[in-house]
């Protein structure tokens, strides 16, 4: 695999896009204003215990209240109950309300109390591990987790853990040997993928690291009153160069020189040559423009997806899931019809997981698939959206299909998508993707003027609304407006008002 991060920073906000094979992937946009709290440590403090919910809301700094749930209080915990936390990312959540919300499972789960944990004016440590998403808050917890290059400390959790995709016997068996060195310590490590190409003494340099910043924190905190940043997030932009081997790392271009100056010191820190792979941007045309992003940015926001057999998809996101539909569209095919569905299917699938990583959509995904009768087809479907979505990071599960021919799927969420980050609900349709025809208005007038002419007797009455309205009036319905003023004996004239919305008139009468 050939990647490449390519960083765009523009006053206020900064865009960065992922490129695997020269095709971008991923899109991240943050805004200054705004600011990512993923990751970030707080001190925070309990301000309303849910027992029934088994959960607290927790004032920590940011626009609202998080949420922590009685299992991410607990004292003593193990990496599998840990693990399962992060997990559960959506069936348990409760709004700010302590109502359960959209996604939530129809129990809430009950194995620990939380009035043996928290208390209403409690000061806690907690690290957010999920963002705000819609109207719910962040998802907090107190087991803290610093990630590093090589290897992830876990301060709360005496765990020893490998990366699965390190093969090597000896190689994992050296790495857990160091780690039970760090576990005598009082601390639990996971050694990353990347730590079976590095040499142990580089690791023991970031594990060093990563304590003093731990012991760092706890000190901040101990000092510490009331709610604030105790540690800021490593950048976006770093966390992907972290998490990308440097014989897959291709290059990062940035247009920035803070940018650049931070990267190649996140290089230095680890003993690498940055020189052949930070590349500083200075050309006339805006990076994004000059990498052939920018289209693809312009794209994002579309709810139809044109697949190369002429067939397309459409999604439609809500809060609580994306609903996206399969149709074959201009594809007609050369064979008979199961062919044609399953090669329109499989198509699908592939532009499926490619549109859920780049758009970032998460929680439940139901894909309406074009119906096939053969049982082997619709494996064969499952197995290639399988496939595709196995280059996904974030973590998704893929479920067979319904009685209903359904296929459900879901993405782990930490962040909005990137359809909400990049626009806002319509001030036309405030959202609803529609608005009431000129038609409907039309009639509505007419009502209108009945209804204002029995009430005060109004004999010359005035119609103020949007043009397109005034023409509708005027000329589709210029008939019907003269047996009505035939009928009612009055008169009626038009003002065309462009700062009018498209559905809102006004009848002024004499």
């Amino acid at each position: 695999m050939n990647r490449q991060i390519i960083v765009n920073n523009t006053y206020g906000e900064k865009r960065i896009a992922i490129l695997e094979d020269r095709k971008l992937v991923e899109l991240h946009v943050m805004h200054s204003e705004e600011g990512s709290c993923l990751s970030n440590i707080y001190s925070g403090i309990i301000r309303r215990v849910l027992p029934g919910m088994q959960s607290a809301f927790v004032e920590f700094g940011g626009s609202r209240t998080g949420f922590i749930h009685a299992n991410d209080l607990k004292l003593n915990i193990t990496y599998e109950e840990y693990q399962k936390n992060l997990e559960s990312d959506d069936e348990d959540e409760i709004d700010e309300t302590g109502e359960h919300g959209p996604e939530t499972a129809e129990e809430p789960r009950r194995r620990t109390d939380i009035t043996e944990y928290a208390k209403e004016g409690n000061r806690i440590l907690v690290q957010v591990v999920k963002e705000p998403i819609g109207q719910k808050g962040a998802k907090l917890t107190t087991h803290i987790s610093l990630a590093g290059r090589y290897c992830v400390l876990l301060p709360t959790i005496t765990h020893i853990g490998v990366s699965r995709r390190i093969n090597d016997r000896e190689k994992r068996e050296e790495l857990k040997e160091f780690g039970q060195k760090v576990q005598k310590k009082g601390y639990g490590i996971i050694l990353r993928t990347l730590a079976a190409e590095t040499d142990l003494k580089t690791i023991e340099k970031e594990v060093v690291f990563l304590i003093k910043k731990w012991l760092s924190i706890q000190n901040t905190f101990q000092k510490g009153k009331g709610t604030a940043l105790i540690e800021q997030a490593l950048d976006p932009m770093l966390d992907f160069v972290q998490n990308t081997a440097m014989d897959e790392l291709s290059e990062i271009v940035l247009d920035n020189k803070n940018d650049e100056k931070a990267v190649r010191d996140y290089f230095d820190f680890y003993g690498e040559n940055p020189d052949d792979k930070v590349k500083f941007y200075d050309m006339p045309y805006p990076i994004f423009d000059y990498y052939s992003i920018e289209p693809e940015v312009t794209k994002l926001v579309k709810k139809k997806i044109w697949l190369k057999s002429g067939g397309f998809l459409i999604v439609e996101q809500t809060e609580a899931l994306t609903v996206i539909d399969v149709n074959t569209g201009k594809f007609v095919g050369k064979g008979d019809l199961e062919s044609t569905v399953v090669k329109t299917n499989c198509e699908a699938a592939e532009e499926i997981a490619y549109h859920l990583r780049l758009r970032n959509l998460a929680g439940i995904i139901v894909v309406d698939f074009i119906d096939m009768r053969n049982q082997a087809n619709k494996k064969k479907v499952i197995a290639k959206l399988e496939k595709e979505l196995e280059k996904d990071p974030a973590k998704c599960t893929v479920f067979y299909f319904t009685r209903l021919g359904l296929i459900q799927i879901t993405r782990k969420r930490t962040t909005e998508s990137n359809i909400s980050s990049l626009t806002e609900p319509c001030p036309y349709c405030s959202g609803n993707g529609i608005i009431r025809s000129r038609e409907t208005i039309t009639f509505q007038i007419f009502r209108e003027i009945k209804k204002h002419v029995r009430l005060y007797g109004s004999k010359v009455l005035t119609v103020h609304a949007h043009p397109e309205t005034i023409f509708a009036l005027e000329q589709k319905y210029s008939d019907e407006l003269e047996k009505l003023k035939k009928e009612l004996r009055i008169s009626v004239n038009t003002e065309s008002d462009n700062s009018l919305h498209r559905e809102s008139f006004s009848i002024d009468g004499k």
